[in-house]
């Protein structure tokens, strides 16, 4: 076995003997792959079919991998096999074990040059559809021999559990544990349509935006607070909003219906802005930047693949992140 494909698989089965001690020091690699498709297919018969095995050597190499680990890994009924919690816990390991191992082939015959093989990318809502997909039929172009799985999700980073490379992220950080490469900044301020201020005015100070229609993002009716920033100044505005909603382009969309003023990332406004469907209202005055992050499990680095990805998305996201409308 190459020296690089070992180094990879000692570091998954480190973590691996954190749950299970020593015993896992003599897991053997097929009984490993045998345990995981009998999980996915909830039946040794089709686990052995498909792996070309007899059903009583997935059954042998089952119990052998119970008896090392210690601990019941499936209950085996008549008709389906279900998994035990620890079983459920094992799998996970197996996943990036066996993940691990395809990389490790992949990157001994993967030329940096030229990518190729799957990336697995989570998406959060406001970035897959303001962002990041008109972006990936000219990424597939560029690099014709790598294939995307996208998906969009309320809770990008959790598919990461589900064996996704890379999870998107937007706004701070959270202490998970996980590596992070930041994509980019967007400023953030405060817009509205022009019919709206003509009907109401526009507001001439933040000390007059409580008395105007507010938009805020949130998944609670509570009292908000906007903090605005201007050179050396900052300012906090609290108000109870007209409307709520944990969705920016919600927000953005109801601010260009002319229900009021939202707070709202500059990316989301730069097309309404340009053709003049949106005013930035009290121009100068900004709310916190918002940053982007891909997020990563795995603690090795980032497949060849993967990191293609991310340099593209930095590359195309920061000025289409940026105020300039141009």
């Amino acid at each position: 076995m190459h020296i690089l494909a070992r180094h990879l698989i000692n570091v998954e089965f480190a973590l691996v003997r954190r749950c299970y001690g020593w015993r896992a020091n003599m897991l053997d690699l097929g009984d490993l792959n045998v345990f995981a498709k009998v999980v996915e297919t909830e039946s040794l018969t089709n686990a052995g079919r498909l792996l070309g095995l007899p059903k009583s050597t997935v059954s042998r190499r089952l119990s052998r991998l119970e008896e090392h680990l210690g601990v019941q890994l499936l209950h085996r009924g008549t008709r389906v096999v279900t998994v035990t919690g620890e079983g459920r816990l094992f799998f996970e390991y197996c996943l990036r074990v066996i993940g691990v191992i395809r990389d490790g082939e992949r990157a001994l015959q993967c030329d940096p040059a030229h990518p190729q093989g799957v990336v697995r990318v989570a998406i959060p809502y406001v970035l897959g559809q303001s962002l990041i997909g008109p972006l990936l039929a000219e990424f597939l172009e560029i690099y014709p021999d790598l294939r995307l799985v996208s998906v969009l999700s309320d809770d990008p980073v959790g598919r990461l559990r589900d064996g996704f490379d890379v999870a998107l992220t937007v706004g701070p950080l959270i202490d998970s544990g996980l590596i992070a490469v930041k994509l980019g900044v967007t400023g953030c301020g405060a817009f509205s349509a022009p019919g709206y201020l003509e009907r109401k005015g526009a507001p001439q100070s933040h000390v007059e935006l409580p008395r105007f229609d507010l938009l805020a993002a949130d998944t609670l009716e509570r009292r908000q607070k906007w903090t605005l920033q201007k050179d050396d100044h900052q300012v906090t505005v609290e108000f109870t909003p007209k409307l709520v909603s944990n969705d920016l382009i919600l927000l953005r969309d109801a601010a260009l219906a002319g229900s009021g003023i939202a707070n709202l990332p500059a990316f989301l406004c730069k097309q309404a802005l340009a053709t003049g469907g949106i005013v930035e209202v009290l121009p100068g005055w900004r709310t916190s930047d918002i940053g982007f992050f891909a997020l990563f499990a795995d603690p090795k680095g980032v497949p060849i693949r993967v990191r293609t990805l991310i340099d593209f998305l930095v590359e195309r996201l920061r000025p289409r992140l940026s105020w300039d409308i141009n």
